[in-house]
């Protein structure tokens, strides 16, 4: 595995060495993410080579746009365990995913939905008419692309939103789970452990910064 500490040096390995996957952050000095992608589709080398974006960025919907063209999966940094990562650098790399660009772009649409409003109410239906669909095609697709569902997805990025507030401010647990979108503690707290494998209280006494 090659690694590169900026986007100038990892478009300088690109460069000169073939590689069969790129796992590209889209925060990154010198060069961003979105940087490095533009310059790997001018490329003949590079054009065709797969990328799965991984990142703690919140993307808006401009965002998922110019992440259209080339890029195989967008996952957020702590939604994702090991093994479930593993399977979408696996399905990139054998360039098997079945979802065509409009399913794809209607998921990033949705994502992005999720990015910029996490703290609101955001329901299966709303969701699903933000982006045109049925609630039934939009879960479909977002399985598909994300290996999850749309409350899934939801519901992580969330928890991961809370564990920053958690171990960074001194607030209740109540004001945590208003602060990230949900307006049940004790639902709050039962999805907290479900993710996480403990209470907010106690990941807060682990990990306090």
């Amino acid at each position: 595995m090659l690694k590169a500490h900026d986007g100038r040096e990892a478009l300088d390995i690109l460069r000169s060495t073939r590689v069969d996957l790129v796992l590209l952050d889209l925060m990154m000095p010198e060069i961003d993410g979105f940087g490095v992608l533009a310059q790997m589709r001018e490329w003949e080398s590079t054009r065709h080579t797969a990328v799965v974006v991984l990142t703690s960025k919140t993307l808006t919907e401009d965002d998922m746009t110019r992440l259209s063209h080339g890029v195989a999966t967008v996952m957020s940094k702590g939604l994702y365990d090991a093994k479930e990562m593993l399977s979408h650098v696996e399905i990139a790399l054998a360039r098997n995913k079945k979802l065509g660009t409009e399913s794809q772009r209607l998921v990033r649409k949705a994502m992005a939905y999720i990015h910029e409003h996490f703290t609101e109410q955001i329901t299966r239906e709303g969701l699903a008419r933000y982006v045109n669909a049925s609630e039934g095609h939009l879960a479909r697709c977002f399985r598909q692309e994300t290996g999850i569902t749309p409350v899934v997805y939801l519901n992580r990025y969330r928890v991961n939103r809370a564990k920053m507030i958690l171990t960074t401010t001194d607030q209740s647990i109540t004001a945590v789970a208003l602060a990230v979108g949900f307006a049940d503690n004790n639902y709050f707290s039962r999805v907290f452990r479900q993710e996480v494998g403990c209470s907010p209280l106690v990941y807060r006494r682990e990990h306090r910064v």
